[in-house]
């Protein structure tokens, strides 16, 4: 049964899943190109020079990336769960509530958790031939609040949608912007590393919110 669940949500994600990492891909194989360019037209040490005297933040441009990635694994994941309350068929396999949420859940992370290790982690890979990796590491820890917000997103937009009184909806949609705000930090290159735990911390404590909305959606809630 386990398996049967997790099949179905990959039959709902499967393509959403492979366009946006087709688009992941390509937006980091520009930068790569564009990086690339830069090298042979100023040569590898003024690049060096721009890069980290300057304190550039890489990837900047396409910040916005996981936090959209997460609100559409969300969406092509839940959505369909609540048209014509389709979520109450769910809710009734021989699984357990609280399992079938896990799992439910558990399939998102796992899926966006993929998407983020294959392409960040293949860039910075990159990125380690020609810079030092304590370069390259500071990099990661700049950019990691905003890969940590796409799962915020997720668990965010999961339970949004499952909520069944739109008035709440809307409030948890606002308490959610406030959230996604802390994710969304800019700085020099590993100037975030002392709020990480509390990020992680914060992911933790989201992934419980989903369960309020269910239990909302099982008192039948309007």
């Amino acid at each position: 049964m386990n398996k049967a669940l997790l099949f179905k949500e990959w039959i709902k994600t499967r393509w959403m899943f492979l366009l946006m990492f087709m688009v992941f891909i390509l937006a980091m194989g520009y930068i790569a190109l564009r990086i690339s360019s830069a090298a042979r037209n100023v040569g590898m040490p003024h690049l060096w020079e721009v890069f980290i005297l300057k304190n550039v933040v890489l990837l900047d441009q396409i910040k916005v990336l996981p936090l959209l990635a997460g609100i559409i694994m969300g969406i092509t994941q839940f959505i369909p769960e609540m048209t014509k309350k389709r979520f109450k068929l769910t809710l009734h396999l021989p699984l357990g509530e609280n399992r079938i949420v896990f799992l439910m859940l558990s399939y998102g992370i796992v899926c966006l958790l993929l998407l983020f290790t294959v392409s960040y982690g293949g860039f910075l890979w990159g990125l380690s031939a020609d810079f030092p990796r304590e370069v390259v590491g500071a990099w990661f820890a700049t950019i990691l609040p905003q890969v940590l917000c796409g799962f915020a997103s997720y668990l965010l937009t999961a339970w949004i949608i499952l909520e069944p009184v739109w008035s709440q909806r809307i409030y948890n949609a606002v308490i959610g912007l406030l959230i996604l705000s802390l994710f969304m930090v800019q700085g020099v290159p590993g100037s975030y590393i002392y709020m990480l735990p509390f990020l992680f911390g914060t992911l933790i404590v989201l992934a419980l919110y989903p369960k309020i909305s269910i239990r909302h959606f099982k008192e039948g809630m309007q």
